[in-house]
């Protein structure tokens, strides 16, 4: 069988799930990369028209251009895991919480807004914010804007880099100061913890949960968020609160 993984960061063949993956499929199939950080999404296509359709592409990229070539494959015959029908509603954080509401899956309350200058327009709605608040740029992409935010003056600061961004408004939820990454292919599941990034100077070392002491309201949540979104191959963070797990 011919693998394609495409993705956008160098680091992705040596993330601790995907490349004992990788290393796994290349004992009995071909797995080539199709990196397309520095390619438009024509270029990438035009770049893939140079080899034979692979039997399965893995996408690990929710950038633009990923997604155009994703969609170019599928509409040959390809395998894409996940879809780009899949992969476009998770890089767009306001169909994502519409989607996890649907399922009754546990997700921070979300505000969108067309844009932060918008946002910052509306001297009422501001007044009215319930801060703190964690705000993102709408659509996921690398380099994007994640903050948490205690007042109005803070949002306004970020209008010097983020004005024309489209942005979401989340609820602050504490936590314990972990994130809990989850890692899933197929239904084999693989676990972490790391330090929240939004702590200063966060170590991002991962600490290993064995698969045994993984909960099984974890579990639940991650296998449901499958169905919800038909994935196969996903990562899933965790934030552990007096709620449980969101």
């Amino acid at each position: 069988m011919d693998i394609c993984l495409i993705m956008d960061n160098p680091e992705t063949p040596h993330h601790p799930v995907i490349a004992v993956a990788l290393q796994q499929l290349s004992t009995t199939h071909t797995v080539r990369l199709l990196d397309v950080r520095t390619l438009t999404g024509a270029e990438a296509i035009a770049q893939e028209k140079i080899h034979v359709l692979a039997d399965l592409y893995l996408l690990k990229s929710h950038a633009p251009q990923a997604l155009d070539v994703a969609y170019f494959l599928e509409q040959h015959g390809a395998l894409v895991v996940n879809s780009w029908a899949s992969s476009s509603v998770c890089q767009d954080r306001v169909r994502m919480a519409q989607r996890m509401l649907e399922a009754n899956l546990p997700w921070p309350q979300t505000r969108s807004f067309a844009t932060l200058e918008n946002l910052l327009a509306d001297s009422h709605l501001l007044a009215s914010l319930p801060f703190p608040l964690i705000i993102k740029s709408r659509y996921s992409h690398r380099g994007d804007l994640v903050d948490k935010v205690h007042n109005v003056e803070q949002l306004q600061a970020l209008a010097a880099h983020w004005s024309r961004e489209p942005v979401v408004l989340q609820e602050f939820i504490a936590g314990d100061g972990w994130d809990i990454k989850l890692w899933v292919i197929d239904e084999r599941i693989f676990a972490a913890r790391r330090r929240t990034p939004l702590e200063a100077d966060a170590s991002k070392e991962d600490f290993p949960i064995a698969s045994k002491e993984i909960p099984g309201r974890w579990i639940g949540i991650v296998l449901e968020l499958a169905r919800a979104f038909n994935l196969r191959l996903y990562g899933v963070d965790l934030l552990i609160t007096e709620r449980g797990p969101i």
